[in-house]
């Protein structure tokens, strides 16, 4: 059997009006992971200010990424050690 398919008829909608997000909707876990986020960029930030404080050399990038990790978690106050 064959279906006819219905035109739609055009109506005048009202256009939908977009609205920001309330802070209270965003859940917990976006904001932890967001700092993470912003912890881990700081961090690869600050090893590769050290790389090229050193002149560039490489063979020390651990110790560089444990120095800026150590001084960048000291700074946002999350040293759990």
């Amino acid at each position: 059997m064959a279906t006819t398919k219905r035109t739609r008829t055009s109506k005048s909608k009202k256009p939908a009006v977009a609205t920001a997000p309330e802070v209270a909707t965003v859940p917990e876990v976006a904001k932890v992971t967001t700092n993470a986020v912003n912890m881990q960029h700081a961090i690869r930030y600050r090893a590769y200010e050290l790389f090229e404080h050193r002149g560039r050399q490489h063979g020390r990038d651990f110790d560089d990424w444990l120095r800026a990790e150590a001084e960048v978690l000291d700074r946002f106050g999350a040293r759990t050690a």
